[in-house]
């Protein structure tokens, strides 16, 4: 029998029954509404995207940035629908290798970085497959045309691990050696190989991803102190070693005014293009600082383009879409079946909430300039399509969950015990 969903009634429910058993209770309908807005979250946001990509490419590249896009874009969707059909409990049970597949790359780049640290020429370093320095950097593999960034899987592939790991063994959770050491002696091996490519702003995201899933899994709060403190210092080390990332802070971050010429030419830029916005903008494809002023324009700071072509209003817009998608896979987290959807489910969304949050703050000057796209927004293949498998495990998560309520409503009924019914009862003749 079909139940309406009566807004007052189910919130009475809510508050009578608790949260979790409110969710059971409505756990088909409460999918239903919760893939349909991550549906439309996602599908405005990548088409937004593309048509910012236009604004803010097409005088300098031409089209060939935006085919590029839409293939990343088909491969994405493509990769979404394999993990939406696929069972995620499939993937948290084969957790170790995908970590270690997603690892392999990781420690190729690693090595190339530290190479290259020790003072290997560039000319020598990209004699080596699949590699090519990006403004000294050596973050991406290089298959022809087309560039992939393995930090970008290897953090979707810390939040299976995580989900499948602390889901199959709940009761590990508060425990020190296998609740926390262990996981944590893998984990952390993945994040040291993401910061020795080179990729500092992705290392503090991922590690952000980890802490935010131990403390869903159950981690006792004590623990939580020595984690912030090790990552702080290890924030604090990797600054004191690089010269460069510490004038970036020291210097532009602080300071960008002052070195609008040299380090801060890229915040400060971007701070003139969102500070030149009104509520609507200057209008559709007529930005000045992407005339050459604003470096990267297309990628890491397309949202600064965005808010001097659409003003404060298209930010805003913005961020409710993405708080849309978070909201949407927070719920559908929260409708799993089990504790790996639980987790993965909110893996995901923080992951996709702290990226658009960090490169909000970015382009605005409330962090350090760094390299965090903005998901599904800016430009960038290994980005987009990882954004897309996130999407499509949380439709795996939904898909899950409704075909579990589909089964327990459509379980027969037991049949009685004809036994204790009277024969007569059954048979009106045998009366006569």
């Amino acid at each position: 029998m079909r139940r309406d969903f009566d807004s007052s009634a189910c919130a009475k429910a809510a508050a009578d029954k608790g949260v979790f058993a409110f969710l059971d209770d409505y756990r088909d309908r409460l999918c239903r509404i919760a893939a349909v807005l991550l549906i439309i979250s996602v599908l405005a946001l990548s088409i937004f995207g593309i048509v910012m990509l236009y604004s803010t490419s097409v005088a300098v590249y031409g089209e060939k940035l935006l085919i590029k896009q839409a293939k990343w874009i088909c491969l994405g969707i493509f990769g979404a629908a394999v993990c939406c059909f696929m069972d995620y409990r499939v993937l948290c049970r084969h957790r170790r290798k995908i970590l270690l597949l997603a690892a392999l790359p990781l420690a190729y780049l690693a090595l190339i970085h530290i190479l290259a640290l020790t003072g290997l020429s560039a000319q020598s370093l990209n004699r080596f497959p699949l590699v090519h320095g990006v403004n000294g950097a050596y973050r991406w593999l290089f298959i022809g045309s087309y560039s992939i960034q393995p930090s970008e899987f290897a953090k979707l592939a810390i939040i299976v691990f995580m989900a499948g790991y602390y889901g199959l063994n709940p009761r590990w959770a508060p425990l020190f050696g296998r609740g926390l050491l262990r996981p944590l002696s893998v984990i952390g091996a993945v994040l040291l190989l993401i910061l020795l490519g080179g990729s500092l702003s992705l290392t503090v995201i991922s590690a952000a991803v980890v802490l935010v899933l131990l403390f869903v899994a159950g981690v006792r709060q004590r623990y939580f102190i020595i984690l912030a403190a090790a990552l702080g210092l290890m924030i604090w080390g990797v600054l004191a070693l690089s010269p460069g990332r510490l004038r970036r802070v020291t210097e532009s971050w602080l300071h960008p005014e002052n070195y609008r010429q040299t380090t801060g030419y890229q915040l400060h830029h971007s701070q003139v293009a969102l500070g030149s916005a009104s509520w609507a903008g200057v209008g559709f494809n007529r930005s000045r600082m992407k005339e050459h002023y604003l470096p990267e324009a297309h990628t890491d700071f397309i949202m600064a383009i965005v808010g001097e072509e659409l003003g404060y209003l298209g930010l805003l817009l913005v961020t409710l879409m993405y708080l849309l998608l978070v909201g949407s896979a927070f719920l559908l987290g929260m409708l799993a079946v089990d504790r790996q959807g639980m987790l993965l489910g909110i893996g995901i969304g923080f992951s996709v909430g702290i990226h658009a949050l960090a490169n909000l703050a970015v382009v605005s000057g409330a962090l350090p300039t760094t390299g965090v796209t903005a998901p599904l927004v800016s430009y960038g293949g290994s980005s987009m399509v990882v954004t897309w498998l996130g999407i499509g495990l949380l439709g795996s998560i939904a898909r899950v969950a409704r075909r579990r309520e589909l089964n327990q409503a459509m379980a027969p009924v037991r049949a009685p015990n004809f036994e204790l019914v009277q024969p007569e009862l059954l048979n009106p003749r045998a009366q006569t």
